[in-house]
């Protein structure tokens, strides 16, 4: 989903980080940079990687005075010591190796920094994640889930000092059938029309509107509306 699904943990995040004026922070994976452009607003000085040559273009038009960077998480472009704080939203278990880049978060942050990480919560506790299930999106299923969350097996690995760790309500709300079919399309979020099964394994033909549809119909409200509830999971970590 859109970067703004994520905009009910920024206030919560910045508060338990304690980003502000003068605050150096890097966002690992910062996409189009709508999350720095809310800590340059507090007062930090932002900086953001990411592996998408569009996405930095994009923060660059967002925070002009930002210092954005195409790269990896694995290797950060920057030395040691230089940051105040690290945050990672809905990024680090994309790394190609999430031990690594919590490592190089580690590494680039001041000894009495921190590392922020906020990410969806498991599977069972969101119901968008279980309509894309039902739905048979993009070949997902149940089958397909990890046994275990990367971000979580990263940070118990690093064996790192947990500062804080909370969950945030972060529900989705979507008006209308048109606009559902909207948002999936531009996460570019397919149905299989082979594997899709419905929320009791009900097999759903998951091949076009209609199908979008049924399989949304336990979130749909009585104005046609649709609510999914969903929790984010955050960490504050030592460096």
């Amino acid at each position: 989903m859109e970067a703004s699904t994520f905009q009910p943990a920024w206030n919560v995040v910045a508060d338990a980080a304690r980003v502000g004026a003068p605050t150096a922070l890097l966002d690992l994976g910062c996409g189009d940079g709508r999350f720095c452009v809310f800590a340059a607003e507090r007062g930090a000085t932002v900086h953001g990687v990411d592996a998408e040559p569009d996405g930095i273009a994009a923060a660059l038009d967002r925070v002009p005075g930002g210092d954005f960077r195409l790269g990896l998480m694995e290797d950060l472009p920057w030395p040691d010591d230089c940051f105040d704080v690290v945050t990672s939203f809905n990024a680090l278990q994309y790394a190609l190796d999430p031990e690594l880049a919590l490592a190089e978060a580690c590494r680039v942050a001041q000894p009495d920094g921190c590392i922020a990480i906020c990410k969806w919560g498991p599977p069972a506790e969101n119901e968008f994640f279980a309509f894309l299930i039902s739905l048979g999106a993009n070949g997902v299923s149940q089958a397909h889930l990890p046994m275990t969350d990367p971000v979580d097996d990263a940070i118990r690995a690093s064996r790192r000092q947990v500062l804080a760790t909370s969950h945030i309500a972060a529900p989705i709300e979507i008006p209308d059938d048109a606009s559902l079919e909207a948002a999936l399309s531009r996460a570019g979020i397919t149905a299989d029309p082979v594997a899709a099964t419905g929320p009791t394994d009900t097999p759903v033909a998951a091949t076009g509107p209609t199908d979008i549809s049924a399989a949304a119909a336990p979130y749909r409200r009585g104005d046609g509306t649709y609510r999914f509830g969903n929790r984010l999971r955050y960490w504050i970590l030592a460096p």
